[in-house]
């Protein structure tokens, strides 16, 4: 045996739907930092990975313009932190309503301490009648991303959107999975 390895969610569970979040030009936090695990000071370490989960629903209005869902690692508040991995922006078809969407990510640590590093990748795939296609994140060259200060006990990965169209486009979060994946 090389090792005991686990496969562990953490806590806390949503037990309720989160709040519809309004989206903006801007990033916005689709769940409250109340919903998630920190994940700072002596959680990461070399190798350590971790897969968060997303499941919700999207709304969109007369002019959605482009979608963008990313994973940041930081506060857990609006635009905050460092984005690891990211859709391309991409067209968002008018007037859907409570269209289901599915989003995961990968995320494992490179380097610890002050200026360590995570490598992030994942997939979100929408209701076809909202975004056709499946989006792969990032959309080209994943790559690791440094300088990030792991000794933070309050970090969090956070997903967020934006979104590029001038109407009111909500997205709501039913259920948030992180697990430890060793």
């Amino acid at each position: 045996m090389d090792g005991q390895y686990y496969l562990d969610t953490r806590l806390p569970h949503i037990i309720t739907d989160v709040t519809a979040v309004t989206l903006a030009a801007t990033n916005k936090a689709l769940y409250p930092v109340d919903n998630v695990p920190a994940m700072g000071k002596d959680y990461w370490t070399v190798g350590k990975a971790v897969r968060i989960e997303v499941m919700g629903r999207c709304t969109s209005a007369a002019t959605p313009g482009n979608l963008t869902l990313s994973l940041f690692y930081g506060t857990g508040a609006d635009a905050n932190g460092t984005s690891l991995a990211a859709t391309a922006a991409t067209a968002w078809t008018a007037n859907q309503t409570n269209m289901s969407f599915w989003a995961w990510w990968d995320v494992h640590c490179t380097l610890i301490g002050t200026a360590g590093a995570l490598f992030a990748f994942g997939y979100a795939k929408f209701n076809e009648s909202a975004i056709a296609a499946g989006l792969f994140m990032p959309a080209t060259a994943p790559a690791t991303t440094t300088s990030l200060n792991l000794t933070t006990a309050s970090n969090i990965l956070s997903v967020q959107a934006l979104r590029s169209g001038s109407t009111t486009e909500t997205m709501q979060i039913h259920k948030v999975r992180v697990t430890s994946l060793n």
